[in-house]
């Protein structure tokens, strides 16, 4: 994670929180994009893949009892961040040269 928040650093973002999420295989179904909203376990998403009855969704509804046996190592890294205002550029003279240069 570490690798993760330091690119983040060097992009000019200010990371507000990062953590582990574990996957949620709840979302790899065709489903709209309002329906998507609901799913909050194996019962709306029946209800959803009775209405869309596909073969994609059918496989996914008869894996989930599965899946859920058997905890996943899988995980993604959540960041939350928010872009740093950019450094005001203001011209600086140098003393005695007269030659000026911009400092951050």
């Amino acid at each position: 994670m570490s690798e993760v928040l330091a690119l983040l650093k060097e992009a000019g973002f200010e990371v507000v929180k990062a953590h582990y999420s574990i996957v949620n295989d709840l979302t790899f179904i065709d489903a709209d994009s309002e329906e998507y909203l609901d799913i909050s376990g194996f019962k709306s998403m029946a209800k959803i893949i009775l209405k869309k009855p596909t073969k994609r969704n059918i496989l996914r509804l008869l894996a989930y009892p599965m899946v859920k046996l058997r905890p996943s190592l899988r995980q993604l890294i959540v960041a939350v961040a928010v872009k740093a205002r950019e450094p005001i550029i203001r011209a600086q003279e140098i003393w005695g040269s007269g030659a000026t240069y911009y400092a951050k």
